[in-house]
């Protein structure tokens, strides 16, 4: 098992600080920063380096894809997971064009992303 280190982004303070809150339990997993845009998103991921990027889809400024495919152009870029309450086939298949590596609905948020997380750490099931 070992640490990997996540950066938020999403432009709800509610919804960071509850994923914040939920990710200080998991002693194999760091958040590294949050961002609140996508701009902040691709500023934060250069300077941080993190493992995974947990991103919003819809964001002011930037949003979740058009960050995702900068961020992906970096070397070495981060897992990236798109977040969104729009959960469709359709936002599904852009997500993935975008370059994102999975896609969560908001609306099970922690019980999608967790999982995914646990597999990247190579956290074993007790």
């Amino acid at each position: 098992m070992r640490t990997i280190r996540v950066l938020l982004v999403d432009d709800h303070e509610g919804f960071i600080n509850a994923a914040l809150r939920h990710f200080r339990r998991l002693e194999w997993l760091e958040v590294a920063g949050t961002a609140g845009n996508g701009l902040e998103a691709i500023e934060r991921s250069e300077a941080l380096r993190p493992d995974v990027v947990l991103m919003d889809l819809a964001m002011p400024e930037m949003g979740g894809l058009q960050a995702t495919r900068l961020i992906k152009a970096q070397d070495e870029p981060p897992f990236i997971v798109i977040a969104s309450h729009f959960d469709d086939a359709e936002h599904r298949e852009h997500a993935i064009r975008a370059g994102a590596d999975g896609f969560v609905s908001k609306l099970s948020y922690l019980q999608e992303v967790v999982p995914i997380l646990e597999r990247l750490a190579g956290v074993q099931a007790p």
